[in-house]
This record gives C-alpha cells, structure tokens and sequence, in this order.
C-alpha cells in the first residue's frame, strides 16, 4: 500500500521533533556534562566553590541548548551548532588531560 503525500510529511515531521528531543534531552546532558567538567578544572576558584558554580551554570547551559534545540531552522543546524558547542569544553578537557 503506498503512502500518501500526507503521510509522509506527518511522518517527517515526527522524526524532526524526535530528533529535536534527543538532542535536547541527551545533547543537552552531554553539553552541561562536558561544560561541567570543563569549568569545574578552569574557574579561578578554590575547588569546592569552582565545582558548585560550574554545576550551577551548567543547568543554566542545559536549559540553552534545549532551547536552542527547537528554535534551530533546521534540525541539521541544531545538530551541528551542539556538536560544536561540546568541541569546545571537550577539547579543553582532553587539552587538561595531556598537561597532566
């Protein structure tokens, strides 16, 4: 039985918002994940007040790239913006980790 013309937009459009969600839920993870660590070990801080204030920003981190997940144009855009956003702390940490 072939598709409609419909049908397949609907079915189109449930795998953007699928793939806008993943990236919001897990991407958004990863990012506060990373963006965590990376100034957790960058803030000039004593330790314990560096690890709170990195914690509490990347909430605030989090909630951007969820935003920032359903406002994209495009679901492309919004995948390659968040992939390079995480570059950034990922590098600064492999970059700590070869310092060590």
């Amino acid at each position: 039985m072939a598709r409609t013309h419909s049908s397949e937009n609907a079915f189109r459009y449930r795998l953007t918002i699928a793939a806008r969600t993943l990236l919001a839920v897990l991407g958004g993870y990863g990012f506060a994940a990373l963006c965590c660590a990376s100034l957790a070990l960058a803030l000039p801080l004593p330790k314990p007040q560096a690890v709170l204030a990195a914690t509490q920003l990347s909430f605030a981190l989090y909630c951007a790239l969820a935003i920032w997940a359903f406002s994209a144009k495009s679901v492309r855009r919004a995948w390659c913006v968040a992939t390079l956003l995480c570059a950034i702390p990922a590098a600064h940490l492999l970059m700590r980790s070869a310092n060590v």
